[in-house]
């Protein structure tokens, strides 16, 4: 038989059994159909209906507005009396807004920060860190803030942990009116420990094989163990009550992988991840006390004479006071304490008077009070 003709016989039985296959898939199509009817018709349950016919299927209730979650509180700070006044040249405005609205000059002493594990420090050569540190704050601070001006003092105060807080307070005054300041920013270095020294000082072939890579790649990873930590605190208290007004720990850490006595803030410091890191860190810092001394307002102290309307400030044009200017006048009240020996509590009281600049110098100015109000006791002016 030809070729062409067994091809046309094949093909003409494979169309027959595709159609006796299509006819048959359809009869039991129909099949199933009836028998579901049938059922149906029974009151018997199909596959496509509820399994519970005698339970109803709950409809949604209506959309409503979603709730709003709560606002956690805002954590409480320590406040000076005076905090919550407005600053400027009898302009009203609020001085936590913009530099603009805050434009005198504040002075800021900055303490040393004293290492509290004094050997945290010794890898690397890094004991300095105690006058590094409130250095690098103090340039950021001045960086970010031109109304603001730190003076920087080598030396530290006592650690909180071992004076009381009155104590502190009354160190505080007595440093920042022998410094003429008005704001002290304080603090402790608490940690630079390492992690594991081994790794870096001691480590075996395989360690120093993955920290040759580590290093190459320069990209941090949880199996690098030469990590080393830093934290530190910030403490910053008004000058003329002792009053805490910011108080935070800030904690990092880095890869420290240097054998070498780097010292610290020198060039080859800063190239270490560590030395980022704390980098980072210092400006977090800087930009959180920098946002609160920004809404303190302008504080000078005041040398007056029982009986007289005339009064020296001790503040001028340096802080950008201007002949015209008025402050307000807040008397300081010195209260002794009832249990402890020898301490005191200070606090401001708003005298609702002002003082008119009548002569303003670089560093001090004339003033004269308001009425007939004549001054016994310590007095502060306050800008308005």
């Amino acid at each position: 038989m030809p070729i062409r003709s067994r091809l046309l016989r094949l093909v003409i039985i494979l169309a027959g059994l595709s159609s006796s296959a299509l006819s048959l898939a359809i009869g039991d199509s129909n099949t199933i159909k009836a028998k579901s009817a049938i059922e149906a018709s029974n009151g018997e349950p199909t596959a496509s209906e509820f399994p519970f016919n005698n339970q109803s299927i709950p409809s949604a209730s209506p959309a409503s507005e979603p709730e709003k979650p709560a606002t956690a509180p805002v954590a409480q700070v320590v406040e000076s009396k005076a905090e919550k006044r407005t600053l400027g040249n009898n302009k009203g405005n609020n001085q936590c807004r913009s530099d603009a609205s805050n434009a005198f000059q504040k002075s800021l002493l900055v303490t040393a920060f004293p290492r509290v594990i004094p050997n945290s420090s010794n890898a690397g050569s890094l004991a300095d860190a105690e006058h590094q540190l409130p250095k690098l704050l103090s340039q950021q601070l001045e960086a970010k803030h031109n109304t603001l001006t730190p003076i920087l003092f080598n030396e530290s105060l006592p650690s909180a942990t071992l004076s009381s807080d009155n104590l502190l307070a009354q160190q505080i005054q007595k440093l920042a009116r022998s410094q003429r300041t008005q704001l002290v920013l304080s603090g402790e270095i608490l940690d630079m420990t390492m992690t594991n020294p081994e790794a870096t000082y001691n480590p075996g072939m395989y360690t120093r094989f993955l920290n040759g890579l580590f290093d190459f790649i320069e990209i941090r990873n949880r199996f690098d163990k030469r990590e080393r930590l830093f934290s530190f605190n910030v403490n910053l208290r008004d000058g003329f009550t002792g009053q805490t007004l910011f108080s935070k720990r800030y904690d990092t850490y880095g890869i420290w992988g240097s054998t070498k006595e780097v010292g610290f803030d020198t060039p080859l410091f800063w190239k270490t991840d560590y030395g980022q890191q704390i980098k980072s860190l210092v400006k977090m810092a800087a930009k959180d006390v920098g946002e609160v001394v920004q809404c303190q307002p302008y504080i000078a102290q005041i040398d007056s004479r029982p009986g007289q309307t005339q009064i020296l400030l001790q503040g001028g044009a340096n802080n950008g006071l201007r002949s015209g200017d008025t402050l307000a006048l807040y008397q300081v009240v010195v209260q002794g304490s009832e249990t402890e020996y020898q301490q005191h509590q200070v606090r401001l009281v708003n005298r609702n008077t002002e003082i008119e600049l009548r002569e303003v110098y670089p560093s001090h100015s004339v003033g004269v009070i308001s009425g007939t109000t004549y001054l016994t006791g310590q007095f502060l002016a306050v800008a308005q």
